[in-house]
């Protein structure tokens, strides 16, 4: 099987494991969720496997942000493309809300989720990279601003930024503080390894077929994640006896 040429095989690679990451740990959320036994995943070793798959899947968005926007020349160029790109998630995200809204009987459904917040991201993003190392600086203080617990409650429809009701609830929840600050550290790191596009160091891994298997369903992230969580559902509930109503 070829290789698209503009393609980075490290990176497919890298989103690859992101995305068997994501299915493991969301097989014990759905335990949890269909009230099957098997360990808390929000707690212990399997909260911080969520924390570091989505660190992950946002961090790469970030490299890759940069890899395009410096192959995207001019300003308005980079803005019609990234708004694009951006709008693209963020309908699909919508669309998630309106799903997990409709499943979930409006309690704990997806408001601003991972894909909410990597949309919205690269939006922005002509405008973050003009910021250079120094997006680093705005990505400590959104840090220190959601983990110093600076943010006070507030509404619902400000959930997108930080701030929430006190009693709120919801299966997938990326806002953009703290979660910006891993798509600007991205950007940088993006920067570093990326100068103009392309590798500073031989990154590319060697052929192999366990790269290789991460690297296609790296390529396919978005399409695995959009079904990766109906299909858990409706195997567990099979498997279990459940019914589903």
């Amino acid at each position: 099987m070829g290789i698209n040429p503009g393609r980075y095989p490290e990176l497919d690679a890298c989103r690859g494991v992101a995305i068997v990451l994501m299915i493991f740990f969301h097989f014990f959320v759905d335990l949890t969720f269909l009230g099957l036994p098997g360990p808390d995943p929000f707690s212990g070793l399997l909260h911080i496997l969520g924390l570091s798959t989505a660190t992950l899947f946002i961090g790469i968005a970030g490299i890759s942000a940069h890899i395009k926007i410096e192959k995207t020349p001019g300003f308005r160029n980079q803005m019609w493309a990234f708004t694009q790109r951006g709008g693209k998630l963020l309908l699909i995200g919508f669309g998630i809300t309106s799903v997990t809204w409709w499943y979930l009987n409006g309690e704990g459904y997806v408001v601003f989720g991972i894909l909410h917040l990597i949309g919205c991201a690269l939006v922005m993003t002509p405008l973050l990279r003009r910021l250079g190392y120094f997006g680093l600086l705005p990505a400590f203080v959104i840090l220190t601003i959601s983990y110093g617990a600076l943010l006070p409650p507030g509404p619902l429809w400000m959930a997108w930024s930080g701030v929430h009701p006190e009693d709120f609830v919801s299966v997938d929840y990326t806002p953009l503080i703290p979660w910006l600050s891993v798509f600007l550290a991205g950007l940088s790191v993006g920067k570093f390894l990326y100068p103009s596009g392309i590798p500073r160091y031989s990154l590319r891994p060697q052929n192999g077929m366990l790269l290789s298997l991460f690297g296609v369903a790296g390529r396919h992230s978005l399409a695995i994640y959009l079904i990766h969580q109906p299909v858990l559902i409706l195997l567990l509930s099979a498997l279990s006896g459940n019914i589903l109503d």
